[in-house]
């Protein structure tokens, strides 16, 4: 569910636009702001399932999930959808958390990565349904419908995840909760992100903007300094002098800043310049995503018997080449069979990083301190892929006019001249460019990962 309901609104904004009778770029906020809600809440709540345990707040996250998607079936209006769609990310943020979590507390070491890799494949299956089940709702029985599929399926998650799932984590039920730590890290990370994405929407003064960043520069930094000197910290700096969870995570920054805003650039890509509709965008990024799930549980497999780091290192490598090539060969007029080549061998390097980088992160730390260890790696994907959309739109705007760029992100074209299609192909080929270097410099960050520990449980 949590996965699904990352893309499923694309495909509808302009139809809930038109039901709501608000704007395009109002109802970006739709969907930014269910991201911003899942990435600021991640550490905070991770340390709650640290102390309180994790099935209790994971059956949480799935009511909340639940009661979010229900308020939105009956939003009138945009404001009002955009808050129940922040009430759902949080929920979203619990089950994603905690997932990770629960699996790694509960799977010998020597299957850990093949746990993980079946549990991203849920993930991935829920976005692929997003734009497919998605645009067919839409167009048969409304936008409404999208939110409708997740009561059933959150009920009975909610009553099945009581039922079925125990605790096997020691709780620290006794522990103080850094309420310091937890107002500096979540004002600075959410004032970050929403100046990124006011600037990607052009929307504020440089001016403002600068006073932004520099405001979330001086509460991040007041949160290291004060962290090292809490006595039950948020944030346990000693988890960065674990090599494998640091580099783990260096690793995944790259990751998320390079593939972020890939759904994104190439859905736009689809439609603007291949002149397609939504579904038929959504339906040919399928390729990718199919490939990310087929190789996922074999990665996985793989770095359960031979090792973490040499299948995330080759990954990245893999989804580098994708990225060059898509630099080189990607253009209005690229045979579609290339174009769709092209993201399997993308799909297929993140599927051969992704389950192995997140079993070697999370088989690293403590048990104890799985929740907030699987926040800290779910916030940097999170914060890295907001990231990434401003990062790319920042670059095709070498090519194309600002206000084109902002307005293409927005939904506002439907359609680019023949100038402005060029400039996108151009700058859309240049962000590919940055996505390789970053790609690149992530495989070189995996592989300086030290070798697996054995089972620390």
């Amino acid at each position: 569910m949590a996965g699904l309901d990352t893309r499923i609104v694309l495909i509808g904004l302009p139809t809930i636009a038109e039901s709501l009778r608000t704007d395009l770029e109002t109802l970006l906020w739709v969907t930014q702001g269910y991201q911003i809600a899942i990435t600021i809440g991640l550490l905070f709540l991770g340390r709650f399932t640290d102390i309180f345990g994790r099935v209790k707040l994971y059956i949480v996250g799935f009511a909340i999930f639940t009661v979010g998607s229900g308020l939105c079936v009956i939003a009138q209006s945009g404001q009002q959808l955009i808050i129940f769609r922040i009430i759902q990310g949080f929920g979203g943020a619990i089950l994603i958390l905690n997932s990770a979590a629960l699996i790694t507390d509960s799977t010998p070491s020597q299957e850990l990565g093949f746990a993980l890799g079946v549990n991203q494949i849920g993930f991935t299956a829920g976005a692929v349904l997003g734009l497919t089940v998605g645009g067919v709702l839409i167009d048969t029985t409304g936008w409404r419908a999208i939110f409708v599929l997740n009561v059933p399926i959150g009920i009975f998650g909610s009553l099945w995840a009581r039922h079925r799932l125990r605790e096997v984590a020691k709780t620290q039920p006794h522990s103080s909760f850094d309420y310091r730590g937890l107002a500096l890290f979540t004002t600075s990370l959410t004032i970050l992100l929403i100046a990124i994405s006011l600037d990607t929407m052009d929307v504020i003064e440089i001016a403002t903007s600068a006073m932004l960043y520099l405001s979330s520069l001086i509460l991040f930094a007041l949160f290291l300094y004060f962290e090292p000197r809490t006595a039950e910290p948020l944030l346990d700096m000693r988890l960065f002098k674990i090599r494998l969870f640091s580099l783990g995570n260096v690793s995944q920054l790259f990751y998320s800043l390079g593939f972020g805003a890939l759904s994104l650039i190439l859905i736009l890509y689809f439609q603007l310049i291949r002149g397609y509709n939504a579904l038929t965008a959504g339906l040919l990024f399928l390729p990718l995503d199919v490939a990310f799930i087929a190789i996922g549980p074999i990665s996985g497999r793989l770095s359960d018997r031979y090792g973490t780091r040499p299948f995330a290192t080759l990954g990245m490598a893999i989804g580098s080449i994708g990225f060059i090539a898509s630099a080189l060969l990607m253009s209005a007029t690229t045979p579609l069979v290339l174009v769709e080549f092209i993201l399997v061998v993308i799909g297929l390097g993140l599927g051969l990083f992704s389950s192995p980088n997140i079993s070697s992160v999370m088989g690293a730390v403590p048990p104890p301190q799985r929740g907030v260890a699987s926040a800290i790696r779910a916030t940097v994907f999170n914060a890295g892929n907001v990231v990434s959309i401003g990062l790319v739109a920042y670059i095709i705007t070498t090519a194309v006019p600002y206000q084109i760029v902002s307005g293409i992100i927005t939904g506002g074209y439907t359609s680019l001249s023949s100038s402005d299609a060029t400039g996108f192909v151009t700058g859309m080929g240049r962000a590919f460019v940055v996505s390789a270097a970053l790609t690149l410099a992530g495989m070189i960050a995996s592989s300086l990962r030290g070798p697996e520990k054995k089972d620390n449980r």
